[in-house]
């Protein structure tokens, strides 16, 4: 077979095509395996990455991580410090994230957080918040 013939689909000729939308599902299905449930919020968190500081608003938050919805994403595995208080609670909670998930144009802007470490009783307090 020629690399004509390669890269025009011949090959797949016998192949059923898979609708995008599938796709699209079965890959988000995918990222969802994770060991916290996520919980829809909106919040501003303060972001630091090196000497700049960013304002980022949350999607959904969880004991494990964060995701930021419409944020232009760092590049994998970038460390960051994030700051925030959660409704209804005055005392910021400290942690260090890294980069774990990063959505390009294709897929819309986006950027998800595991979480490293937090500061002080900060998790504790997530916990009760989300339940």
């Amino acid at each position: 077979m020629s690399s004509v013939d390669r890269r025009s689909g011949e090959r797949r000729k016998g192949q059923t095509r898979v609708a995008l939308e599938r796709r699209h599902l079965e890959r988000r299905r995918g990222a969802d395996r994770r060991e916290a449930q996520r919980v829809p919020l909106e919040l501003w968190m303060e972001e630091v990455s090196g000497d700049d500081v960013y304002f980022r608003r949350t999607g959904n938050v969880s004991v494990g991580g964060v995701y930021f919805d419409r944020a232009i994403p760092h590049a994998l595995g970038t460390v960051v410090t994030l700051k925030f208080a959660l409704p209804g609670d005055r005392e910021m909670v400290v942690a260090r994230g890294e980069v774990v998930t990063s959505a390009g144009t294709q897929q819309g802007l986006g950027m998800g957080v595991k979480f490293i470490s937090i500061e002080g009783d900060g998790e504790k307090r997530i916990r009760t918040y989300l339940r």
